[in-house]
């Protein structure tokens, strides 16, 4: 009983140390765009240069992630992820060092990604898989939170200290709370597996078989697609096309250029700061309000109905020249903003049903890294050449419709007349 009590407590302990992890991680890696217009004038480049940089963070993600995962599987115990903070927070520190441009493109776009991508995304995945048998889907929901809390905190907080203290002494500062507060607790408390600790998954029982525990085989009767033959498939297009325009228009113009897009219209850091704080907020709203129409309304629909306001977001965008417009858009905008993960994978595995399934899952995953690499890089150019980010805003409306539209043609399967 005292064994089954500790694993209960500990499951959540890990569950908290991942949580904090996300808030870190990928409030950092939001707050990209606070450091353009400072680097800009610290290195006399042109936005096209320094946007680039972000291109080449998410393309190391992209590609440190199934290693990451591979070697997590290895060593256990906690050791990739920790690593991950404590690279994370080293690279920021020396960043505050750097001089020359090219030492931002190796500790921001090289190393920081790398440890970005060995602390988020597939590994709290697979580590609280780990811990829960039961409430597994609720854990993950809460890890995952972690993301728009990062937004809602640090975006703002980078925002703030960049204009007051300078981008160097910011990242100096956060590069130590990371390595100091958050490593720390990586290092003495997170453990991949219960066996680690001598315990047991939350929820586990000797007959449990409700849910397929993290590490045993797939169901039977599932077998390997090669890579090449999925690509050949039309539903595996209709799939990746829309992710792709999903990572353009999100992690790549957003995450990356919203900030200089909004100092360009002349409007307040307070505005700001504002305006990703309720993205925040309505990307948590969003998020869980998809997961629950999902079990009741065509995912199909969903995508499209979620690509056509992202699209209406756009507009606000175009004609931006006041506060509140802004604020209109980020609440708008963050319902939109990670709603489409839920209905895209469910249809990936609804497509491939009988198939393992984990590769196809990376392979439409990758392509929206892919378009947060390319459409945090193509603004950039197009603002170098014309002095401004509109024909990127409204190339963004045209690929969002027509990602709806693609949307559409996806195939549902259907249960007694009712898609699933």
């Amino acid at each position: 009983m005292d064994r089954a009590v500790k694993s209960v407590s500990y499951a959540w302990v890990v569950l908290t140390v991942l949580f904090i992890g996300q808030v870190a991680a990928f409030g950092m890696r939001a707050s990209f765009g606070a450091y353009i217009g400072p680097w800009e004038q610290e290195f006399s480049v042109g936005r096209s240069l320094v946007s680039s940089i972000s291109m080449l963070s998410f393309l190391i993600f992209a590609i440190g992630q199934p290693l990451a995962g591979k070697l997590n599987d290895r060593f256990g115990r906690g050791v990739v992820p920790t690593a991950g903070i404590f690279i994370m927070g080293a690279s920021l520190l020396l960043l505050s060092l750097a001089v020359q441009l090219w030492q931002v493109f190796v500790l921001f776009g090289v190393v920081f990604s790398l440890g970005y991508a060995a602390c988020t995304s597939s590994i709290p995945v697979a580590i609280i898989s780990n811990w829960f048998v039961k409430k597994r889907g609720f854990a993950l929901g809460l890890v995952m939170a972690g993301f728009a809390v990062g937004q809602l905190i640090l975006v703002p907080a980078n925002l703030f200290f960049v204009s007051s203290a300078g981008w160097k002494t910011t990242m100096a500062v956060l590069g130590v709370i990371i390595m100091a507060g958050v490593g720390a607790l990586f290092l003495l408390l997170l453990r991949s597996k219960p066996e680690e600790k001598g315990l047991r998954p939350y929820g586990y029982s000797e007959t449990s078989e409700d849910i397929l525990p993290a590490g045993r085989a797939a169901p039977e009767g599932s077998r390997s697609l090669p890579l090449l033959s999925v690509v050949k498939m039309r539903v595996f297009w209709q799939l990746a096309i829309p992710y792709f325009i999903c990572g353009f228009t999100d992690s790549g113009v957003i995450q990356t250029h919203l900030i200089p897009i909004a100092e360009g219209k002349g409007l307040p850091v307070s505005s700001v700061a504002l305006a990703f704080i309720l993205i925040a907020i309505a990307n948590i709203a969003g998020t869980i309000l998809t997961g629950h129409l999902s079990d009741h309304f065509s995912r199909t629909r969903q995508l499209a109905i979620i690509y056509s306001l992202r699209a209406v977001t756009y507009v606000f965008l175009i004609t931006l020249d006041q506060p509140g417009l802004l604020l209109v858009f980020a609440l708008i905008y963050g319902i939109t903003e990670m709603a489409s993960i839920a209905p895209t994978n469910s249809l990936t595995i609804q497509s491939f049903e009988g198939f393992s399934i984990g590769a196809i899952l990376g392979l439409v995953t990758v392509s929206h890294h892919i378009g947060g690499a390319i459409g945090s890089w193509i603004p950039g150019l197009v603002y170098d050449l014309t002095g401004s980010y509109y024909p990127v805003l409204v190339l963004a409306i045209i690929m969002l419709s027509c990602g709806a539209l693609i949307a559409l043609r996806i195939p549902e399967k259907k249960i007694g007349g009712v898609k699933i």
